[in-house]
């Protein structure tokens, strides 16, 4: 629970700092950056969690390997985060961040997990439908888990659609024990 109220504080600290320097969209561009990378990347989520490396010497990489890349409000957060030994809770502040911005945007975001990667016309086909049900521009967080065979899963607020073949065979095993 702290964690959270954490997050929540350094997301709107961010949020507040672009909006007043005009670089909101730039900042966005560089959190999903950021957040693909830490997902992606062991090593570096584990240089980020990595306890005995000191805070100068994480400042000292991180300017190494963003320096040119990031907005420079992006970098001093980063770098703040490293001073106040935060970079551990990295992932959730840059999660808060994004669901700040989408909240202050009006959109809704649906949680989408998927057996295949979608490609974008049947990404575009779904945040087609999600808004029409909605009523609200949808942005798609996609995931890919084979486990549920086929077909894919939205979760749009408090709302599931299952559309996936795992739990179609389920349902059908159901049915047939039923007789």
């Amino acid at each position: 629970m702290r964690d959270i109220r954490v997050a929540k504080r350094y997301a709107d600290a961010i949020y507040s700092a672009a909006v007043e320097a005009g670089v909101l969209d730039n900042v966005v561009e560089d959190v999903i950056s950021l957040l693909s990378l830490i997902r992606d990347s062991d090593e570096f989520s584990a240089f980020l969690h990595d306890l005995l490396i000191v805070p100068e010497s994480k400042q000292s990489i991180l300017q190494e390997l963003f320096g040119n890349q990031l907005d420079p409000l992006v970098l001093n957060f980063l770098f703040l985060l490293v001073m106040k030994q935060r970079e551990r809770s990295t992932e959730n502040i840059l999660l808060a961040f994004t669901q700040l911005v989408d909240e202050q945007a009006g959109r809704l975001v649906a949680d989408v997990t998927s057996a295949i990667e979608l490609t974008s016309t049947q990404q575009d086909a779904l945040v087609e439908k999600l808004s029409g049900y909605s009523g609200k521009q949808v942005r798609l967080s996609m995931r890919v888990d084979s486990s549920i065979k086929g077909g894919f899963i939205a979760k749009l607020g408090d709302t599931v659609f299952d559309g996936s073949v795992a739990t179609q065979l389920q349902r059908l095993k159901r049915q047939l024990a039923r007789g």
